[in-house]
């Protein structure tokens, strides 16, 4: 059997604790892991059962953070009492007495904690020594053995496998060595602003909601009038498609027809949106950042996410000749759909729901506490290479003279981060957005119209 049990997060609190432990009784010894080891029987007042569990601290204490990671958070978990066969408990002890008769193996190592669960038995409860240790990090020295034990002599790096506890590895050693060389090293980078500001524009959020409210009244219209708009069926078969459509009748409720309004509506809010920030990139400045590597080091999957308030709007730029996909209305309620027409669009050349699936590499923008987050996608850096990065269309209906901003920057072969501040210029832009979705659409102001009545 395999080990059933989500290890996605780490084991907190007694339930989950409970849940690990039975998980174990159902699996098989192939099952343990590189972040889940168990025993039998051991009593940590006995040398053997001190070092076994020392032993089995520093293997997972002696492992890489980015292996780590991969489950339980990096923390990594020795049970003391149960195999697969049976829940047999261990004797319990005050925690200082077990740290003290562990620290005689792991030295000045203390990244652990341990506590016993109480397990039902058929002959009552028992208890099951639970070890957490907390996940290795960057810049962490190798943990070595500190008291000789049978064959194993002060200065043993453990290490672990799948599956198992052992001397570590050349390959291991030298992965530790450098696990230990980056507290040293940091991340030596700075991002400058090429090119942009944010667009200053007068509040669009009043007017997408006019838009789409007018739009949704003109939409359900259709369900109060679809009784009185119904047509002759079998007599007016061949005169047009429409009537056609007659012999399959709208099988959508009223609800349904107003959820995919609501869909609709969402679409065609988020393509105004791009509207809008298709003509902020066309008469503004879009933001550019340059990243550049100041040092000596190769630094790898560079990421800098850049922090702006929340009053700023950010999208990633597209061309300026880019179309705008605006989504296709719901189909008329009351009138049914031939069998075999939804494929039609396609054919026909209908245009698709607004919003192409952006790719990989582009930045990822969202809300988050309070702030517009703009993370761009990791890049390496050579010594003193500059590149730049995807410019981003920034745009606010704060009226002020600059936003203050922050980046952060992070990268995987070397620890800690670097956060600075970053000014951007305001520009303030005469936009608005109805003249911007009149342009798109061709239509003609009022003042324009009245102009070609008068000629």
């Amino acid at each position: 059997m395999t080990l059933d049990f989500n290890a996605d997060e780490p084991v907190v609190g007694l339930a989950r604790q409970r849940e690990l432990i039975r998980a174990v009784l159902n699996a098989s010894s192939a099952d343990e892991t590189r972040w889940l080891e168990w025993k039998s029987q051991h009593d940590v007042s006995k040398p053997a059962g001190a070092f076994a569990v020392s032993k089995a601290i520093l293997g997972f204490a002696n492992r890489m953070p980015d292996v780590a990671e991969q489950w339980a958070g990096g923390h990594a978990y020795l049970l003391v009492g149960v195999d697969e066969d049976a829940i047999y408990g261990v004797p319990t002890h005050d925690v200082e007495k077990v740290d003290g008769w562990l620290r005689r193996y792991l030295g000045e190592f203390s990244r652990y904690q341990f506590t016993y669960v109480p397990m039902e038995v058929d002959d009552g409860k028992r208890h099951v020594m639970l070890v957490d240790v907390s996940p290795p990090r960057w810049g962490d020295p190798l943990h070595p053995l500190h008291k000789e034990y049978e064959n194993y002599r002060p200065g043993t790096v453990f290490h672990r496998y799948a599956g198992k506890t052992e001397p570590a590895r050349p390959a291991e050693i030298y992965a530790l060595t450098d696990r230990a060389r980056r507290a040293a090293k940091r991340v030596n980078v700075d991002v400058t602003m090429t090119t942009g500001t944010v667009a200053v524009l007068a509040p669009t959020e009043g007017v997408r909601r006019t838009i789409t409210d007018v739009l949704r009244e003109e939409m359900m219209k259709q369900v109060d009038a679809a009784d009185e708009k119904k047509r002759a069926a079998a007599s007016n078969l061949l005169r047009d498609f429409s009537a056609l459509q007659n012999l399959w009748p709208d099988s959508r409720s009223p609800e349904e027809f107003r959820q995919e309004v609501d869909e609709y509506l969402s679409e065609f809010d988020l393509a105004m949106q791009h509207a809008l920030a298709q003509a902020v990139s066309a008469a503004g400045t879009p933001l550019t950042l340059t990243l550049t590597n100041p040092g000596e080091d190769n630094l790898a999957q560079v990421e800098v996410v850049l922090s702006l308030p929340d009053t700023v709007t950010a999208h990633v730029t597209a061309d300026a000749e880019e179309e705008v996909d605006w989504p296709r209305q719901p189909a008329k309620y009351g009138e049914g759909t031939m069998p075999g027409y939804a494929g039609l669009p396609a054919v026909l050349g209908v245009r698709p729901p607004a919003y192409h699936l952006p790719s990989r590499h582009s930045p990822d923008i969202e809300q988050q506490d309070g702030h517009t987050v703009i993370r761009f996608a990791p890049v390496d850096l050579r010594p003193h290479e500059s590149v730049t990065l995807d410019p981003i269309t920034v745009y606010s209906s704060q009226d002020t003279d600059s936003f203050v901003s922050e980046w952060r920057a992070t990268a995987t072969n070397v620890s800690s981060k670097i956060q600075r501040s970053l000014s951007i210029p305001a520009q303030r832009l005469g936009l608005d957005l109805r003249a911007v979705l009149r342009a798109m659409h061709g239509i003609e102001d009022e003042e324009e119209q009245d102009e070609d009545r008068d000629d």
